[in-house]
Order: C-alpha cells, then structure tokens, then sequence
C-alpha cells in the first residue's frame, strides 16, 4: 500500500513553477529524470505518483542529480 504522505521526490515535482514555456518545467523535469535513469517518463510519474519505487541504483542517479540524501527521496 502507498504511503499518503507525499514522498520528497513528489515535494521536489510539485514545487517547480507552473507552465510558462513550451514544455512545461514538470515535463521537463519528469523527461530529465526518464532520461537519467534510462526508463519512460510513464514509469517516472509513477514514481511522482507513488505507485511505486526506482530500484537502488536508479534511487542513487537521482539522489546524485537533485542533490537530495537517497533515504529522503522515496
């Protein structure tokens, strides 16, 4: 079952400016981390959403990238 309380990396999505742009800078952060980590911007809102987890090493790229200690993210 998925924790109701929202997950730092959630915290980090919902915290970027709405759209002002072209691409949106949610999309453009949720296309960075699909890209850094190699999976479908799909499978990175189901992370945003909670629905599940990245694996450890995936979990480490972000943490790496956002600047944000691994056990915080998730």
């Amino acid at each position: 079952m998925v924790d109701a309380k929202k997950t730092k990396f959630r915290q980090i999505y919902d915290a970027l400016p709405p759209r002002s742009e072209v691409v949106t800078p949610k999309t453009a952060f949720v296309r960075d981390m699909a890209k850094l980590c190699k999976v479908s911007e799909k499978t990175v809102r189901g992370w945003i959403a909670g629905a599940y987890k990245p694996d450890a090493l995936r979990i480490s790229l972000i943490s790496k990238k956002l600047g944000v200690p691994e056990n915080e993210l998730f």
